[in-house]
């Protein structure tokens, strides 16, 4: 081979060399890396985006923020922006949810969810940082709660998240019967109503009369019609218990729990005459007494001169009148001729009734129950 042969082969191949080296150090880029905030420097042949995270080892997820597209092609001076998502166990007002947010911190975070108020209760520091695989984190929200308690209606702007919170953060207790429109662990939404209703369980016990009897018994001295109360009933006495439920002082429920007789009824006693009556025989007209006309008295067959008795009391008048408030032939009062069975007024009575009467009474009383008893 000549030797101008070799050095145009010579040159050709170092005119190779030189130009490989020129065509690699032009491929090669510088960028910026900007991670979850954190930029850095870095250097790569990679042609696209996601062949430059591959470099650097960063595999990216559903939820993550990358700028630009993971296809888009890299230059020179490019800046590529990364912002890994971060999974939130989210309760917002006793709602639970799972979102996710590039926030670093829970202030960003509310940022991001578009909770901006400052008067929100969140359950973490608003300048806590938000670890790469998340958090959980409760927000309360301000709310118009109506309450309602003991008689007295009230709206609460609150940030309880229940309901058993709100009475807690009012100062109200309940004791442990009392009842409350929500459950304690329901959570608060605005323009809800939270009632509490006070409720009373006791027990009342109530007495009632338990009517006496009456025991008849044949009494054959005694004339028909003729009634004698040897012993005088008594009414007994009941205690029934109950269990009353009161709810905000109304009555709302009555349980019978048992009864108890405390005192056992006395039955009446009352002997009733059997004997025959014997017919009256008639009694001449007699002239009255007591300053008006009067009617014959009747007599009877008892071997008593019943005839003597009206004389003497009344004057024989059936319907004689003592303002001292006696009555008839045989001066009844009120109270006594109704207790031998007469009612009205013995003077509106027959002679005959006032006989029977007056008959029913000797048989229980004897004749002390008139002062012309010297007559019997």
């Amino acid at each position: 081979m000549s030797r101008s042969l070799k050095l145009a082969l010579f040159a050709l191949v170092l005119l190779g060399l030189v130009g490989g080296s020129v065509a690699y150090h032009v491929a090669q880029k510088s960028l910026t890396l900007t991670i979850d905030g954190q930029a850095q420097e870095v250097t790569t042949y990679a042609g696209t985006v996601g062949e430059v995270l591959a470099e650097e080892g960063l595999e990216t997820q559903a939820h993550d923020v990358v700028l630009p597209d993971t296809d888009a092609s890299v230059a020179d001076g490019d800046t590529v922006v990364v912002n890994r998502a971060r999974p939130l166990q989210l309760t917002v007002d006793g709602v639970q949810s799972e979102v996710y947010v590039t926030a670093l911190s829970v202030d960003e975070a509310l940022e991001q969810l578009g909770y901006r108020a400052e008067d929100l209760v969140v359950s973490a520091s608003r300048s806590d940082r938000l670890p790469l695989d998340g958090m959980q984190l409760s927000i309360n929200t301000p709310k118009d709660v109506t309450l309602v308690v003991d008689g007295q209606q009230r709206v609460v702007t609150t940030t309880a998240a229940t309901a058993q919170d709100l009475l807690a953060e009012q100062g109200i207790t309940l004791s442990e019967t009392d009842r409350t429109s929500l459950l304690p662990g329901q959570a608060l939404l605005d323009r809800m109503q939270l009632q509490v209703f006070r409720v009373q369980v006791g027990e009342v016990v109530e007495t009632a009369a338990i009517a006496h009897g009456t025991v008849e018994t044949d009494d054959p001295a005694a004339f028909t019609g003729q009634e004698t109360v040897t012993q005088p009933g008594v009414d007994g006495e009941q205690a029934t218990t109950f269990r009353v439920t009161v709810v905000d002082g109304v009555e709302t429920a009555r349980e019978q729990l048992g009864t108890t007789v405390t005192r056992a009824p006395v039955d009446e006693l009352v002997s009733v005459g059997t004997k025959a009556r014997p017919a009256p025989a008639p009694a001449p007209a007699a002239s009255g007494g007591g300053g008006g006309s009067s009617t014959a008295a009747p007599t009877s067959n008892d071997g008593l001169n019943w005839a003597a008795v009206a004389k003497c009391e009344s004057g024989g008048n059936p319907r004689a009148v003592n303002p001292a408030g006696y009555y008839g032939l045989y001066q009844f009062s009120l109270p006594t001729w109704r207790s031998v069975g007469g009612s009205g007024n013995p003077i509106d009575a027959s002679p005959e009734e006032q006989l029977m009467r007056a008959q029913m009474l000797y048989a229980r009383s004897g004749p002390g129950q008139w002062g012309c008893r010297a007559h019997f």
